[in-house]
């Protein structure tokens, strides 16, 4: 079993405030590559920054995600239209189609510093 982290490419403002601690769960369509992560995976994000997978949640729709997800996880400070709005214009209904995972990602802050 492949026990390197999986590289995630993360927009450098989420990137901030994933680092920051303040966005911990991030949104994702279910690509293959995605499908295949589970909880105690890593993570390289942006090919520097290792995280650990708390949980992965998946659901039918962005909608439906927004339903049972905290909002100010995934994109803090955005109003949950907005947020579907944004995710929209990301994901087309066709990958939308693929189903939305929420990644929940483990505080970078919780780790002690080297």
């Amino acid at each position: 079993m492949d026990t390197r982290p999986k590289t995630l490419w993360i927009k450098r403002q989420f990137l901030e405030e994933i680092l920051d601690g303040k966005k911990t769960v991030e949104v994702r369509v279910g690509y293959r590559n995605i499908q295949e992560l589970k909880p105690g995976m890593r993570l390289l994000l942006n090919e520097e920054h290792e995280v650990g997978i708390k949980d992965v949640r998946r659901y039918l729709t962005f909608s439906e995600m927004l339903e049972h997800e905290e909002t100010e996880r995934i994109v803090p400070g955005m109003p949950k239209g907005e947020i579907l709005r944004v995710l929209r214009s990301l994901y087309p209904p066709f990958k939308e189609k693929l189903g939305v995972f929420a990644i929940e990602l483990e505080s970078s802050k919780s780790k002690p510093q080297e």
